[in-house]
Formats: C-alpha cells, sequence, structure tokens
C-alpha cells in the first residue's frame, strides 16, 4: 500500500503524472508517457479522498501499463 501523494512524487521522476478529474467512480487518473516509448497513455484509479492509500493491485497494474521497473514502489 502507497499514499496517493507518495506516488505522484515517484511517478513524477518519469513524466507521469497523477489527475484529480474530480468524477466518475475513478476520480483519479494516471497519465503519462509508456516508459522508453513516445506513446501516451491513462490508467484509471478508484480511490476516494485527499490522500488514500493506493492498492498492490493498482500499484502492479501501473507498472504493467507504463512498463516501469519491478521494484520502483518498493524503495
Amino acid at each position: 500500500m502507497l499514499r496517493l501523494n507518495k506516488l505522484k512524487q515517484i511517478l513524477k521522476i518519469y513524466g507521469i503524472q497523477v489527475v484529480n478529474t474530480g468524477r466518475g467512480s475513478h476520480p483519479f487518473k494516471v497519465k503519462g508517457p509508456i516508459f522508453g516509448m513516445q506513446q501516451q497513455h491513462t490508467y484509471p484509479l478508484m480511490v476516494h479522498g485527499k490522500n488514500p492509500e493506493i492498492s498492490k493491485s493498482y500499484l502492479k497494474g501501473i507498472i504493467e501499463e507504463f512498463s516501469l521497473p519491478e521494484d520502483i514502489f518498493e524503495k
């Protein structure tokens, strides 16, 4: 589990940002380029609140969707 603020800090290094859309069942979206490619991608996060915890399944999904290193969230 990882807090949303910490997730934003880690992803910022890779040029990926977490955006609050403010609506729907997935109010936050992870947006940015796929690592090593020029293609842009979005990944929905189903979390609510000011600084919610992000579950391991969502973290794993972010790693897979953006081709990030496996140990990015273990530091």
